[in-house]
């Protein structure tokens, strides 16, 4: 824009004087502003050095907190640590505290085992049986037929029932029986009658009978010496000779009759006398003797005449249907080694039905051994919780394990030192069970009866053991006796089940037990097997012999009898002398 031209000087004076004048107002203008930015920067300066001062402030503050902080993070941490510490202190203390319990049911179990009672018998009282019917069958359930069956538990005891009971079970205070009349005397018994005259004059005397006193005498061990001679003829013309057959003896042309070796086996391995014992006992009522040696040798020649017969037994028990197994320890010496003897095992299986029983000695108490012996058997195998019989037979479709009940339920009888309470529950109910199966026992019912009953009403007190299982496997401390029991119930309860399934099969592997307890007996007075053959030797025997017991037959019998008939025995015929199918041989002339 361009400026006006000025021409007169009037209007550039009164110009140059609004100039002027509009440079004070400007000066003026500029004066106060230079004072108010003046008053301003110096209210700024205030304030900033107020706000120096109190970031000075929160810095000291800032740096104070970090303190505390470093402090309390500090105090944390060894907090952190010390509870740390007392958690471990109060682990080790729980620890320890469970260890203590441990040791004092292990040392308690440990008294019982050497001092206590070795029955495992539990008698409920009445009310607790009661409760268990109705808690298991309910209010409206007809206990009339069940009370028939376990109405030795149910009933209440009086006084004069309870010294009833004493009387009648008590090994202590037996009931005297008089037997009616003298008892018979057997008809092997030599009988000598020896007969008094009177001395005297008997002159006018007239006889009037006789007074007779019968009684047993005993005259120490009659060992008989017997000398065959068997007269030998000949034909005139020389070309024949006759005689009468020598009879065979297990031991040929040996010293010894095969009554004798009845005698010695069944003295060893029925009434657990070992052959030094016997032989000592015939130096001393005799003056005969044998050495020790020579008796070896010849359960050496009888062992390998009857292992024919042992291996048909084997045989016929893979064939059955059910069998119970079990293991018992027997030492022997390792034919090398220190001469330390070692831990072997006797392996026991036994087919009820069949009434026959196999022993088998072994080394180990590995799978092999079941799974050798038992390698053609199908059917139902009866054990303990053994993991060998389990690691042998899981993936076989042809065996199916069995559980047993009285295993199970020992670990409650021991759990009563720790919880009598609790332990009781449970056992009035394997008692009902035991009772039920005592009753299908009594009435002799067949397999469908049993299976019957055992539906009807086994069943449901298992269920409720079951029940009664779950509740309690988490309430107590781990590794005490009730917890173990729980646990190992819980683990076999599967198992457990066949024999509500099959009316055929035990609730239990007791039998097996009462068959292995003779072995516990030779143990104490054997002491070990001489070797591992040794071992083979007695479960030879004891397979014979305990196989004879289950069917009533006495060994002494038995052996002498097959010692006469093993040598000419066909191998169609060998079952005849089995103790199952086993009959006495009529009289004969054999040694």
């Amino acid at each position: 824009m361009k400026p006006d031209i000025i021409y007169t000087l009037p209007e550039a004076l009164s110009q140059i004087a609004a100039l002027q004048r509009a440079q004070a107002d400007l000066s003026g203008t500029i004066t106060q502003e230079r004072a108010v930015f003046s008053r301003i920067i110096q209210e700024q300066t205030l304030s900033l050095e107020q706000v120096k001062a109190e970031k000075q402030q929160l810095s000291r503050w800032l740096a104070a907190e970090q303190d505390r902080t470093i402090d309390k993070d500090r105090q944390i941490a060894a907090l952190q640590a010390e509870n740390e510490q007392l958690r471990q202190l109060v682990a080790a203390l729980q620890s320890k505290e469970e260890e203590r319990i441990k040791t004092g049911y292990q040392l308690k179990e440990l008294q019982t085992v050497l001092f206590g009672p070795r029955s495992e018998r539990y008698v409920p009282e009445a009310d607790a049986v009661q409760t268990a019917v109705q808690q298991t069958l309910g209010e409206e359930f007809d206990r009339t037929e069940l009370e028939a069956i376990i109405g030795q538990a149910a009933a209440p005891v009086t006084t004069e029932e309870a010294a009833s009971v004493i009387l009648k079970g008590s090994r202590k205070h037996k009931r005297h029986r008089a037997h009616t009349g003298r008892r018979g005397i057997p008809s092997h018994i030599r009988t000598e009658k020896i007969v008094f005259d009177y001395p005297g004059d008997k002159t006018g005397l007239i006889p009037m009978g006789k007074k007779v006193s019968e009684y047993w005498d005993f005259i120490p061990g009659q060992l008989i010496k017997k000398i065959e001679e068997h007269l030998q003829y000949r034909s005139a013309d020389g070309e024949k000779i006759v005689c009468t057959p020598v009879l065979p003896r297990m031991i040929e042309r040996g010293t010894v009759s095969n009554g004798l070796l009845a005698h010695l086996h069944t003295e060893r391995f029925v009434y657990y006398v070992p052959y030094y014992r016997q032989l000592q006992r015939f130096k001393r009522m005799t003056g005969v003797t044998f050495a020790a040696s020579t008796v070896d040798h010849w359960e050496e020649v009888c062992y390998k005449k009857l292992k024919r017969l042992l291996k048909l037994l084997k045989k016929l028990i893979q064939q059955a249907g059910y069998i119970k197994a079990d293991e018992t320890t027997l030492k022997y010496l390792h034919d090398e080694g220190t001469g330390k003897a070692s831990n072997g095992w006797l392996w026991v299986f036994l087919a009820t039905e069949l009434k026959l029983i196999l022993f088998e000695f072994h080394p180990g108490r590995g799978q092999a051994v079941p799974r050798e012996v038992l390698k053609d058997f199908k059917g139902i195998l009866q054990t303990d919780a053994l993991a060998s019989y389990a690691a042998a037979f899981n993936t076989s479709d042809e065996v199916t394990l069995a559980g047993c009940l009285a295993h199970i339920r020992r670990g409650f009888k021991k759990a009563q030192q720790q919880n009598r309470a609790l332990a009781d529950e449970v056992l009035t109910l394997f008692t009902i069970v035991y009772k039920i199966e005592a009753y299908a026992q009594q009435k002799k019912l067949d397999s469908d009866g049993r299976l019957a009953l055992r539906k009807k009403y086994t069943v449901p007190f298992l269920n409720q053991i079951k029940t009664w299982l779950l509740a309690q496997q988490d309430q107590h401390v781990p590794g005490t006796p009730l917890v173990k029991a729980i646990v190992y119930a819980l683990n076999q309860w599967d198992k457990l089940q066949a024999f509500t399934q099959n009316g055929q099969v035990d609730p239990d592997n007791n039998s097996t037990e009462r068959a292995i307890r003779p072995i516990t007996l030779f143990r104490k007075n054997s002491l070990f097997a001489s070797n591992e053959h040794g071992g083979e030797r007695t479960a030879l025997f004891y397979s014979l012999v305990e196989s004879c017991k289950l069917n009533g037959i006495h060994p002494f019998e038995y052996l002498h009898d097959v010692y006469n008939r093993i040598h000419d025995c066909p191998a169609n015929e060998l079952i005849h002398l089995l103790p199952s199918h086993w009959k006495p041989a009529p009289a004969s002339q054999h040694p």
